[in-house]
């Protein structure tokens, strides 16, 4: 029911003047999916906002509305909202709320209450293979979000910008987790959020056409009940459920990445699933084409935030943007490595053995928590194989990555042949381990493709359409080919 809550933030909406109802963007969508494989292919479904599914036969309806805050530019105190649904058939859900938000601002300062869709830093959402911490693989989770836009260092006279955010929210699935999740298995609900990130940028490029940009970015999940857990007082298979703490001080503990959960024993951690990356950005910005290098870095802990045991797992990218040509209109590829973790080695110091060996970070997993998912979606990286396919992993209804030791290869291009037709491809080849507690038997290849093609015509011009046709070949999640069509239809000018 929280979900619709938000949904009374846009009374007052329909209340305020005509003119904040100016530049209103209104459309109706539908969508349908059929495969051949158990999946549906996977870039039919992965970096949608978690608004897909991985059967092989699906459909959605949705309708959404929504007011950007650059229409209130000229004045001083901006507002925005948007409302988004659907109802969907072979989704994880019927009805689905996907945004529900009011956002305002004043100067560089907004706040954003609700779920909204966001683009990723630093990559191509379109043709990019996503982030490893904040993708837009899951569906956006609800929170009040405070942010400071690019903002001038005093006396740098604009070579150094910072900019800031924070959020506290709660995710939304866990009667879900309890219905999908495997009986006896772990699961988690009433869970919920916190976000935080700093962003440095240096350089102007009315004198340079060169930029620099550097990030932290932080998440983690704590609060809630956490069902079916291996208690640590116990020497067998006993499960307990655990309450965490929802109090003021869990709010600050997420803060500072503080406090310890009643599973770390005689060695605390921290309280709740902490995890973020470090991104970096070189950008150049010519007059008719640009061009970018990227790079991110995962950790789950505080040996990877230190830089403790080196730097073996990332993500490095590149972006060029060509010229206006009938041909290609930009080309992204990256290379994605995550199967270092530390090492393979974990263990607490004790009297006796007093050399602390802290590897095997285990990507997006959690020993009370599903792990870094939104209903059954990695929120990260979509190549770290997502719950939702653990079928095909040999461990059903299991809230748990099991395959999140990955080296890949990955590919976009995308061209504007006319002001009508736009196309994109996307290639990944991947090499998969499992994870360290349970390695695959032999390392297992996986590809994934993706052709896709849109139409604007002009002479119906609110009308768009989209044909996807993906293929995926490999023994990890097995092989499936399928099409997507996608029609829009925009109801106002």
């Amino acid at each position: 029911m929280r979900n619709y809550f938000f949904l009374l933030l846009f009374l007052p909406c329909t209340l305020w003047s005509q003119e904040r109802l100016e530049g209103l963007d209104a459309t109706v969508e539908m969508s349908g999916t059929t495969s051949t494989g158990e999946y549906a292919p996977l870039w039919l479904t992965a970096n949608h906002y978690g608004l897909s599914s991985t059967a092989p036969q699906s459909a959605y309806l949705r309708a959404r509305i929504e007011r950007d805050l650059k229409n209130d530019s000229a004045r001083a105190w901006q507002l925005g909202y948007g409302l988004d649904l659907a109802v969907a058939a072979g989704h994880v859900r019927t009805g689905i709320v996907q945004q529900a938000y009011i956002e305002g601002a004043w100067k560089k300062l907004r706040l954003t209450l609700g779920a909204k869709q966001r683009p990723m830093e630093t990559k191509n959402a379109e043709l990019s293979s996503g982030a490893l911490s904040l993708g837009i693989n899951a569906r956006p989770i609800p929170q009040a979000r405070l942010e400071i836009d690019w903002f001038s260092i005093p006396g740098t006279k604009g070579w150094w910008q910072w900019k800031l955010n924070g959020s506290y929210g709660f995710m939304t699935d866990g009667a879900w987790q309890e219905g999908w999740a495997r009986e006896g298995s772990r699961y988690a609900k009433n869970t919920l959020y916190h976000e935080k990130a700093v962003y440095w940028k240096f350089g102007r490029t009315d004198i340079l056409p060169f930029t620099y940009e550097i990030g932290l970015r932080m998440a983690s999940e704590f609060g809630g009940t956490c069902y079916n857990v291996k208690s640590v007082r116990a020497n067998n298979n006993q499960l307990t459920n655990y309450i965490q703490k929802t109090n003021l001080r869990a709010f600050v503990d997420a803060l500072l990445c503080r406090g310890s959960d009643a599973t770390d024993g005689s060695n605390p951690n921290v309280a709740g699933n902490h995890l973020g990356s470090y991104i970096m950005q070189l950008k150049y910005h010519g007059e008719s084409w640009q061009a970018r290098a990227y790079w991110e870095r995962f950790f789950e802990d505080h040996s990877m935030l230190t830089v403790q045991y080196g730097i073996r797992d990332m993500l490095i990218g590149g972006e060029v943007t060509l010229p206006r040509n009938p041909y290609i209109s930009s080309v992204v590829v990256e290379y994605l490595t995550s199967t270092d973790q530390s090492g393979a080695v974990y263990h607490d110091g004790t009297k006796s053995l007093p050399d602390a060996m802290a590897g095997r970070d285990d990507y997006y997993n959690h020993s009370l928590y599903g792990g870094w998912q939104y209903y059954g979606q990695g929120i990260g990286n979509p190549l770290l194989t997502s719950p939702l396919y653990n079928d095909a992993l040999g461990q059903p209804h299991l809230l748990r990555f099991f395959n999140n030791r990955v080296k890949a290869w990955h590919i976009g291009l995308c061209g504007d042949p006319s002001a009508e037709w736009h196309w994109r491809l996307l290639a990944s080849m991947t090499r998969n381990w499992g994870i360290y507690l349970y390695p695959l038997e032999d390392m297992q290849h996986q590809n994934y493709f993706l052709g896709e093609a849109t139409y604007r015509p002009r002479w119906a011009q609110r009308w768009s359409g989209t044909l996807g046709v993906g293929l995926d070949h490999g023994d990890l999640i097995g092989n499936s080919f399928g099409a997507q069509l996608t029609i829009r239809f925009k109801i106002n000018d």
